[in-house]
């Protein structure tokens, strides 16, 4: 107990540490963008989500982001990327996650039926549960996000309708494109040096996304990547035709959740019990991969809700080891057989027959899959 107790506040002290070292870096960068005039506020919004009574709505509050004033990519309506160069790309992605953040700044909202004051928190965050009186139809909606000074962007919120029967749930890395995120080298290179546009997706996993959630049935996008990759993301998802939905990521970091980061079997764990509370008329189809803990949280998932989680399906990575293969193949063979369909599979094709077989997706999208 006492070598607990001695490791806890070993701990503690090691994350306000490294706080305070965040907010010295910070405020050497708040100084050079200051001499660059860079330090006007900006708030980058992120796509939000909710139902038709409560509305949950996100983005956060910086220092330096000019470009975050333009509409998000990805969103409806919104234009298409444009090409940069290689500078431009690396400049865009340093700036990402080059930023000063503004604590506590005062956020009004305003939307359909909504009129409502909150505040950011210590990193900048806002994370808004809004309630609706008066009730919102279902499908994409605009919210308006202003700050004091008039600093004001949109952010899009998806209402799920309660009509739908199933939604889609989906790692990102290494499941909707291939990042590397289990290999750091690799994922520096992709996220900081290589365009959107030269990005490619997995074969077949954007037909196969459209098809899953045909009709009125949501999808979202759950990962460890962290928020400043929302906008790239984004951006991937409206040039490659998957469909739109909220991306929920990630803050890395210290903070007071941990030195670096929420653990991916907290933050997957919590994001998804908190769907199945949301939209308790929801069943789910999970989607994950090999590379990190999805098969495990998964499976977790399935054993707690049986009878909400539809299927599970876990794409093997080209990097996974052998012994994680067969770890993979027999936990789902595991849950499979109590009661929960849960499939390991190495394309998009595998994926679609056997969702088809389940009466998750029409079976004539299993040829546009093909194709694709």
């Amino acid at each position: 107990m006492r070598d607990s107790g001695w490791r806890a506040a070993s701990r503690m002290v090691t994350v306000r540490l490294a706080m305070v070292v965040e907010d010295l870096v910070q405020a050497a960068v708040l100084l050079v963008l200051r001499v660059r005039g860079r330090h006007l506020p900006m708030i980058v919004p992120f796509i939000g989500h909710g139902t038709t009574t409560r509305v949950r709505i996100g983005g956060r509050v910086v220092l330096g982001r000019p470009e975050a004033a333009a509409p998000a990519v990805g969103v409806p309506e919104a234009p298409a990327p444009t090409r940069r160069s290689r500078r431009a790309v690396l400049r865009a992605s340093l700036a990402r996650f080059l930023t000063v953040e503004v604590p506590a700044a005062a956020v009004a909202i305003t939307g359909p039926g909504v009129s409502a004051q909150v505040r950011a928190d210590r990193d900048g965050y806002l994370d808004a549960i809004v309630d609706v009186p008066d009730g919102i139809a279902p499908g994409w909606h605009e919210f308006r996000l202003a700050l004091a000074d008039g600093t004001a962007a949109v952010a899009q919120v998806l209402v799920v309708d309660p009509a739908a029967r199933v939604g889609l749930v989906s790692d990102v890395d290494d499941t909707i494109l291939e990042t590397g995120l289990t290999r750091g080298v690799e994922f520096l290179r992709a996220t900081l040096l290589t365009p959107v546009r030269e990005r490619s997706p997995l074969p077949g996993a954007a037909a196969l996304y459209r098809a899953l959630v045909a009709g009125n049935s949501p999808v979202f996008y759950v990962s460890t990547s962290p928020w400043n990759l929302h906008e790239m993301l984004l951006e991937f998802i409206a040039l490659r035709r998957f469909p739109l939905g909220p991306l929920l990521l990630t803050d890395w970091g210290p903070s007071r959740s941990g030195l670096f980061r929420i653990g991916a079997q907290e933050h997957k764990l919590g994001l998804v019990r908190r769907m199945l509370t949301e939209h308790p008329q929801l069943g789910l189809v999970l989607v994950g991969d090999s590379g990190q803990a999805d098969p495990e949280i998964y499976a977790t998932l399935a054993r707690e809700h049986p009878d909400r989680i539809r299927a599970v399906y876990i794409r093997r990575t080209r990097h996974s080891a052998a012994g994680r293969i067969a770890e993979v193949d027999a936990l789902a063979a595991e849950v499979s057989a109590a009661g929960v369909p849960m499939l390991a599979v190495d394309d998009s094709l595998q994926i679609a027959a056997h969702a088809a077989e389940l009466g998750l997706l029409d079976a004539a999208a299993v040829a546009e899959i093909r194709a694709g």
